[in-house]
């Protein structure tokens, strides 16, 4: 099950209700693009953050969605802490369209306690054609451990 967040007007949106899973279990987190003509971006800036002693990136996460690769763009990220993420998509002037843009796939420890914890998406930013900045809501997916 993927648990899916959308840039709706520039404004992102948890799209999905909380998923349950058990240590060992994969969590797919899609950032999704979903904007209005006139606000779409050419360039999105946000930063993920998980639990990392209950769950890990996996090798090569994010992919890039195929919005932002149809788009020509490219996604590039910084681990700023163990457990964050600032992610840049970027490359040209053409707005990303509606549908992917990241990708992510997380693994529950084996080892995580039962619990509910969060996913949280931060710091967002998009950036249109004509050099506007429009600010994203923080919002969170929120993962039951069983």
């Amino acid at each position: 099950m993927r648990l899916a967040y959308l840039v709706v007007a520039c404004l992102p949106v948890l799209a999905q209700t909380p998923v349950t899973k058990a240590p060992g279990d994969k969590v797919t987190l899609e950032v999704s693009a979903d904007s209005q003509p006139t606000r779409a971006p050419i360039a999105l800036k946000w930063e993920v953050v998980f639990p990392a002693q209950l769950m890990e990136m996996e090798a090569g996460a994010p992919q890039i969605g195929s919005a932002a690769k149809d788009s020509g763009k490219t996604l590039e990220c910084t681990a700023r802490r163990p457990y964050a993420y600032v992610c840049i998509v970027s490359g040209g002037q053409k707005p990303i369209g509606d549908g992917p843009v990241a990708i992510y796939h997380f693994q529950i420890l084996a080892t995580a306690k039962a619990g509910t914890t969060s996913l949280k998406i931060q710091g967002g930013e998009s950036t249109t054609a004509d050099s506007k900045k429009w600010l994203l809501n923080s919002t969170e997916a929120i993962v039951v451990i069983r």
